[in-house]
């Protein structure tokens, strides 16, 4: 069975036989929830990826789960490159995917005894209990997410975790710009350095409500902070930095075992405070500049932006960040913007669209695009729009004047009146005016669409 064979969602079509090999590494086979951890588009990303697998892991089954008539398809074309077989699973219910990706881990588990170790590409917390079911048989399981939107307790308990981040190419460690001078910190700067940025790490956990737990402080502090390379030759080492903290009264540890947290004594609290908000708001910032540039149309590479940010007087370096490509890097870990790189070009960043800011949008504009009678999408709605609008390089400002676009909208109303269709929901009217708007072929427009619709028995057609 080859990597573009699509599984029959209703049935199991058999299990791939994939050849025994001789090896000290475990038997692993591999789940990937493609609507969940989707941010691998790079073909190095997945590159990557596979080299660790390889590596580490005796590989005997991979699969993708997705509804792949979505807007996953750029994601599907880069796992199908490092050999996934993918299973199709239509988004007709909520978590539909989680579902069946649950149960050919279970099946897996059945027929397969010899696999001694999983790998859960997800950070859905629903997969918690299948893992430990898996641990309780015996079975070594690893987890790969973003830690930003996956449940603390899901990563501590995991025999392994690994930040999805970690598998983008060094190149996104980016280099300072023409005007920049990249200082190398001495190991006395280093370690100041490295315990702020430990004491800020836990206080935006703690105002955060979520749990300071020693593993979880330990992968988002690497996410926070990609500059901060714990475990890295000529870095300063994590053990080291804990107990620097503790030996100065910056930090307690309470509690036993994995479930031990770290907390901020008053003297550590007094060190961070200011500081944090400081960082904190200087992200936000840079957010907020991007995605004004980038609904304006203007160009956002990394030269243009700073050109911006230090317009707004927000000195970076101050923060400690040695270059703008660390600060950029600290906000994308912080699921605040995106950083795109091409060979040869400048980096180019781009606004990162939360369900919430995707909500608010259709609040604000059902009656206005939508009519009186309409209704906000559900959460799985939402997300794909957000999709979608990364997937065509558009945002709001964008969809905004497709919907106002008098060619746009009257070639929207011959595809209704042809199809004998007086209205479609507005999370397909939202997909079709997009696809209209950026010149797509009305044929190759409705074949996404109608995968859409399908569900609710709509059909629409080109005019003639």
């Amino acid at each position: 069975m080859g990597p573009n064979h699509m599984f029959d969602y209703f049935r199991w079509q058999g299990v791939p036989t994939y050849p025994l090999t001789q090896s000290d590494k475990p038997r692993t086979a591999v789940f990937w929830d493609a609507e969940n951890v989707s941010e691998i588009t790079g073909a190095d990303v997945v590159e990557n990826f596979n080299t660790w697998l390889e590596n580490d892991y005796d590989i005997n089954a991979k699969f993708a789960f997705a509804d792949w008539s979505g807007p996953y398809r750029e994601v599907a074309n880069a796992l199908n490159r490092i050999g996934f077989d993918f299973i199709h699973v239509p988004d007709d219910l909520k978590d539909s995917t989680d579902y069946q990706m649950a149960a050919y881990m279970i099946d897996w588990l059945l027929r397969s005894p010899e696999t001694s170790s999983y790998v859960i590409v997800s950070g859905d917390a629903g997969f918690a209990l299948i893992m430990r079911a898996l641990q309780k048989q015996g079975k070594k399981v690893t987890v790969v997410s973003n830690p930003v939107v996956t449940r603390p307790e899901y990563m501590i308990y995991a025999d392994r975790y690994e930040d999805i981040d970690r598998f983008k190419p060094k190149a996104l460690r980016i280099d300072p710009l023409k005007d920049e001078k990249g200082k190398k910190l001495t190991p006395d700067e280093l370690k100041e350095v490295a315990v702020l940025r430990l004491l800020e790490t836990i206080a935006r956990l703690e105002g955060e409500n979520r749990p300071t737990y020693d593993k979880y402080v330990k992968v988002m502090l690497s996410r926070y902070n990609p500059d901060i390379s714990f475990g890295r030759p000529g870095s300063y080492n994590w053990e080291e930095a804990i107990t620097e903290s503790l030996f100065d009264g910056l930090i307690v540890h309470e509690g036993q075992g994995v479930t031990a947290q770290l907390k901020l004594t008053k003297k550590g609290a007094e060190m961070s405070e200011g500081r944090s908000a400081s960082v904190e708001s200087a992200l936000e910032k840079l957010g907020e500049i991007v995605e004004t540039m980038y609904e304006k149309g203007q160009h956002t590479g990394m030269e243009s932006v700073v050109h911006e940010v230090r317009k707004a007087k927000i000195d970076y370096v101050d923060f400690g960040f040695q270059k703008f490509g660390d600060f950029s890097r600290a906000a994308e870990g912080r699921n605040i913007i995106r950083i795109e790189t091409k060979e040869s070009s400048t980096p180019i960043i781009k606004p990162v669209y939360s369900e919430e800011r995707a909500r608010i949008w259709y609040e604000t504009n059902l009656e206005n695009y939508f009519g009186k009678g309409a209704r906000i999408p559900q959460s799985r709605f939402v997300q794909r729009t957000i999709q979608f609008l990364y997937q065509y390089d558009a945002g709001f400002s964008k969809l905004e004047s497709y919907l106002s676009d008098e060619k746009t909208q009257k070639s929207y109303d011959a595809i209704l009146e042809n199809s004998g269709v007086s209205f479609i929901p507005p999370y397909e009217k939202v997909l079709l005016t997009l696809l209209l708007g950026l010149g797509i072929d009305c044929q190759e427009a409705l074949e996404i669409v109608n995968r859409e619709l399908a569900p609710l028995g709509y059909e629409l057609k080109c005019p003639e």
